[in-house]
Formats: structure tokens, C-alpha cells, sequence
């Protein structure tokens, strides 16, 4: 198959972990004999080809951001209309638009992976709904990363979707030797409220007089200091805070915690969740969202609610998790249903050969 795989964004103008989306999904397909076009923009305007994979780097015109993913998709609609693609996965919406309207031209079949959750009461305040409500409406396969997401699409707007979790390359995750002291990992975006880092830090001084050795390690962008300011003293105390590095060093950071935490109720998928299990460290999650879906008793714990004693009393239990026979073993299997090569790029083929909508 030619597949054309769009964003508007690359690095350094997205986040990290979308960009390994994109460069994972074009690898683990160009090694199923696919050619791949991936159409992006940021930079110098560029043309790259390695082996099966081509990519198409537009130089961005737009400093906003509103207005340049809506400039992508008016960029990017000649590329489709004359490509002869088989297939168009677009990631975000203006492009998902441009995919559509080319269809007929370009004779492929248009597939959408939303990255967040089709919530209408979202949808209807953004800047770009009018692209968001024709895509929901008018897109050959729409996708959530989740059923939690795609569950959003179903109740919200009447339509059933199907769900395209994220991957994860579990070659580049392994078990190590684990920290001496009980440790929890928490990776994410620091200062965004909705992934309760306030919480994780109150929950852990709570833990401290079951555990008095336990150390939380912090990793990923933004600034802590504002929060460890705020937390108790038990929990500034046992907190390290991470420097940002290179995915490798995240690699090593899951393979030595006990536990990985994501205290969160409305991830749409929560990669950290596969890439720990794949390292084979167990996980606490919140009680909503993905993270749910995808933990069983053998590889984590969901916590009941937020509050510093459920989320101390779930992280308890998955640090005991950490030492029980099997776990690891455990994680790993669970890890490699979400792998690149084994699960995603078949259930991709899947959905670009399917003749029906959904």
C-alpha cells in the first residue's frame, strides 16, 4: 500500500512523544512493505527519503498555532489530491479535512486518529469545531486511542468509531535491577493540572509513615518547584526531580522504579503506562480514563479515587506489586499486545483494507 501519514507539526514544535508516534507507526509499516509519505511541517522545508519512508517537511508560514494547523491542511491538499495514496492517517483535524475533499481525487480512503477525547462540550469551544464536526461527520475511520475515547464519540455525537491505542517498541524497554528504596516514578507534563502531581505528592507523605523509605522520582517538562513548595515536608523530602533526557534514559527510569504512577482521570490513552509495563514495573493508575483498560491485578492497581489516602493506599499495593513472583513476566506480556511490529501495524492494515466506514 502508499500511505500518507499527516501532521502539522514536527519536532521541536511538538511534543516528543507525538513525534515518536509518527516515527514509529512509519517504521514498524515501511517494514511490512509499505510505502510511507509522512507530511509535515517545521523548519526548513526539506525532502528526506530512508528506505520505504519519505518525508515531506514544509517550511511553517504561521507562528500561531490555530492558524497554522488550518494553513497545513490547505498545504498539504495538493500533495493528496495528486499522490495516488491508498491510504491518508491524518493526526490532527485541518489535515484530517484536507484528506477528506481529496478523496475522490486521490482515491484513498481517509482515516483520522484523534489524540484527545471527542468530549462536545470541548469540541464546541474550540477555534477549530468546524473541522472537528466534519470530521466526525464525513471521515472513513474515525479513531479514538482508547474505548474510553472512542466511548466519548459514541455518547457525544452518535457515531461508533473504533479505537487505535498507541504503541510501543518493546525491544527498547527491559527489566534492570530495581532501586534499593521503594521507588515511584511519576513522567509527565509537571505543571498540568489534570495530571495531579499535587495529589501524587500528598498521597506520598501519607504513604511515608507506612513506608518511610519510599522516594518519588519526578520526571518530565515544566517546573516542579511550585508544587514541592506546596506539598508536606515528608514528601519534599523523599521527591527527586529529574532532568529532562534523551528516551533512553526514560527507558532506564521505569526499569528501576517499583512503580510507575498516572494519577489521572481523563487520559485518552497514558503511554506511560505500556512503556513502563514493557520495562516491566507495574502501575498505579487514577480510577477514570485508558490507564483502566489496561491494567489487570497482576500488573497494577487501580486507585478507588485521588485523595491522599486512596492514592497512598493503591501505591502501597502496587510497591508490593513490584516483588511478587511473575510480575515482571506479567507487565511485559500485557506490554507486548501494544507493540509496534506485533500488534499496531497489523491492526493499522486492518482498518486501511476494510471496505466499511466506521
Amino acid at each position: 500500500m502508499r500511505i500518507a501519514i499527516t501532521h502539522p507539526y514536527s519536532w521541536p514544535d511538538v511534543r516528543r512523544g507525538a513525534e515518536r508516534m509518527i516515527v514509529e507507526m512509519s517504521r514498524s509499516l515501511a517494514a511490512r512493505g509499505h510505502e510511507v509519505t509522512v507530511l509535515t511541517s517545521g523548519g526548513a522545508a526539506s525532502r528526506h527519503r530512508e528506505g520505504r519512508i519519505r518525508t515531506i517537511r514544509y517550511r511553517r508560514v504561521f507562528p500561531v498555532d490555530g492558524r497554522h494547523e488550518r494553513w497545513f491542511g490547505w498545504r498539504v491538499t495538493p500533495a493528496l489530491a495528486a499522490g495516488r495514496f491508498d491510504v491518508v492517517h491524518s493526526l490532527m483535524p485541518w489535515d484530517a479535512v484536507a484528506a477528506i475533499r481529496t478523496a475522490r481525487a486521490g482515491g484513498h480512503r481517509s482515516v483520522y486518529e484523534e489524540l484527545g477525547n471527542p468530549v462536545r462540550a470541548k469540541v464546541e469551544r474550540r477555534g477549530d469545531r468546524p473541522a472537528r464536526e466534519r470530521v466526525i461527520r464525513d471521515v472513513d475511520v474515525f479513531a479514538g486511542m482508547s474505548e474510553f475515547s472512542r466511548g466519548w464519540l459514541e455518547r457525544d455525537w452518535g457515531r461508533k468509531g473504533t479505537v487505535i491505542p498507541g504503541g510501543v517498541r518493546t525491544a527498547d524497554f527491559g527489566p534492570q535491577p530495581r532501586h534499593e528504596r521503594p521507588t515511584i516514578l511519576f513522567s509527565g507534563a509537571l505543571e498540568r493540572p489534570e495530571k495531579n502531581v499535587r495529589q501524587l505528592l500528598e498521597a506520598v507523605a501519607v504513604l511515608a509513615e507506612r513506608r518511610p523509605d519510599v522516594q518519588l522520582r519526578l520526571s518530565g517538562p515544566g517546573d516542579a518547584a511550585p508544587l514541592l513548595a506546596a506539598a508536606p515536608e515528608a514528601a519534599r523530602e523523599r521527591t527527586l526531580v529529574l532532568p529532562l533526557g534523551q528516551p533512553e534514559d526514560l527507558a532506564h527510569e521505569y526499569a528501576r522504579a517499583w512503580v510507575t504512577c498516572l494519577p489521572t482521570e481523563w487520559d485518552s490513552f497514558g503511554l506511560v503506562v505500556i512503556e513502563s509495563l514493557a520495562s516491566g514495573t507495574p502501575v498505579v493508575s487514577g480510577p477514570a480514563g485508558a490507564p483502566p483498560e489496561v491494567l489487570t491485578s497482576e500488573v497494577g492497581v487501580v486507585a478507588p479515587a485521588l485523595d491522599a489516602e486512596a492514592l497512598a493506599g493503591a501505591l502501597d499495593r502496587g510497591l508490593s506489586l513490584a516483588g511478587a513472583p511473575g510480575t515482571v513476566e506479567a507487565c511485559r506480556a500485557v506490554a507486548r499486545r501494544y507493540d509496534w511490529d506485533e500488534a499496531i501495524a497489523p491492526l493499522l492494515e486492518d482498518l486501511y483494507t476494510r471496505p466499511d466506514r466506521l
